[in-house]
């Protein structure tokens, strides 16, 4: 028997194994973020199905608004700070960030009143407030 031939059959083993591991990590690279991806979106579909069901509408005046340097998809991720007024609850202040959509960017400057859904009742938790931009 040739010895020269069993290193070949290793060879050809060790490179099958080497692109099967290869395809297998390449994949889970690319499916992995696109899952953490999905469950966000979820996560912040339902936060905002909740807010719509329990919350109540009110006004929000911008008293602060600070780019944090961050983009996302070319929009601004931006930090705000608001007083909040819902009907038959004391104002309140919330700071926030979220990725402000460019064409909306005029609606939220600093003096601006936008209108806002709320939960009063939790006024420190600032997944309870969201802006109703048009």
């Amino acid at each position: 028997m040739d010895p020269f031939a069993a290193v070949g059959g290793m060879t050809i083993v060790f490179i099958i194994l080497s692109v099967c591991c290869t395809l297998l990590f390449t994949a889970a690279a690319i499916a992995v973020p696109f899952i953490i991806i999905r469950r966000m979106n979820q996560n912040n579909q339902k936060k905002a199905e909740e807010l719509m069901a329990t919350g109540q509408q009110g006004d929000a005046t911008i008293l602060a608004l600070q780019d944090t340097g961050m983009r996302i998809n070319d929009d601004p991720r931006v930090a705000i700070v608001m007083e909040v007024r819902v009907p038959g609850h004391p104002p309140y202040q919330v700071q926030k960030t979220i990725t402000l959509p460019l064409i909306r960017m005029s609606q939220v400057q600093v003096g601006s009143v936008i209108s806002v859904m709320a939960d009063p009742t939790q006024p420190n938790n600032p997944d309870k407030v969201g802006l109703l931009l048009r």
